[in-house]
């Protein structure tokens, strides 16, 4: 999957949304990854802020990479 897809994919978006008050609180209210750094920067904060559920989705957005 090219980062591109990556970025625009729904899975990643909505993991995103899902979790911006538990793992995004300190980012900008409207991030949204748009770059390889930002979405590892993502999957990272999904994975050590989040619960079991969100460690689960960075982990299959992550294989994409």
């Amino acid at each position: 999957m090219s980062i591109e897809e990556i970025v625009n994919s729904r899975e990643l978006r909505s993991a995103v949304n899902d979790y911006r008050d538990m793992c995004f609180w300190n980012f900008d209210e409207e991030f949204m990854p748009k770059n390889r750094r930002q979405v590892i920067l993502a999957l990272d904060n999904l994975e050590r802020y989040g619960d079991l559920a969100a460690y689960r989705r960075a982990g299959v957005i992550r294989q994409w990479l």
